[in-house]
């Protein structure tokens, strides 16, 4: 006869949800993409035959401030987080194949409301969306450029939205929540230098694809 321990199956951090301020960090793996727009007046012309953009994973650390507002309803603040991106654009032209890499550290701000199920003895289902602001400090706005030398530049300041949904799961000590969100900016975020690169674009809309993993006492 197998003997469990007593605190098998038991609830933990009861009276968690009662208190109204939570605070923790968070740790996040992403996807950086670009929506880009081409400008229809010089794509395609004689020499340029494609533009791709090459994705590439990056890490995120910060900080989250939790707000309860309701039985179901919270009000989450993600400030400061610092996520690394990379996203590089390939140019084809007829005999040459350009490449102009886009990294930004951001300085991100997200602002969400989050709706979540009922408990059922340590886990919640949610789903979570808001405002999210940007400042990218490793902008290269200032970076010498030519036509030569391939430079795409975003503007440092970026506004969107995020959505997404994941699992609250209660421990002894703390809460674990891993989630997956989707980040989107509403803001043209090309910087316009008067070079090819540029020139050959209408816009471009950093998006982001995000797996993260909350930590809250």
């Amino acid at each position: 006869m197998v003997v469990l321990p007593e605190c098998y199956g038991q609830a933990n951090l009861e009276q968690y949800d009662n208190k109204i301020l939570h605070f923790g960090f968070t740790v996040s793996a992403n996807s950086g993409r670009l929506r880009v727009d081409r400008n229809t007046d010089l794509f395609p012309n004689d020499t340029l035959k494609n533009i791709n953009v090459v994705n590439f994973p990056g890490i995120g650390l910060g900080a989250v401030t939790n707000l309860k507002l309701g039985e179901h309803w919270d009000l989450r603040l993600l400030f400061p987080v610092i996520s690394f991106v990379q996203r590089n654009m390939e140019y084809e032209f007829e005999n040459v194949k350009r490449t102009t890499e886009i990294e930004s550290a951001y300085c991100d701000l997200s602002l969400l409301v989050k709706f979540k199920s009922d408990r059922r003895k340590n886990t919640r289902v949610y789903v979570i969306g808001g405002f999210r602001g940007s400042y990218d400090l490793g902008s290269t706005v200032d970076q010498e450029r030519s036509n030569n030398k391939p430079v795409v530049s975003l503007t440092p300041y970026t506004y969107g939205y995020e959505m997404g949904i994941g699992l609250d799961m209660y421990f002894e000590f703390f809460k674990f929540s891993p989630e997956f969100k989707f980040c989107s900016t509403l803001n043209n975020a090309l910087y316009k230098d008067g070079f090819i690169y540029t020139n050959l674009l209408n816009g471009l809309s950093p998006q982001l694809f995000m797996i993260s993993l909350h930590f809250e006492g």
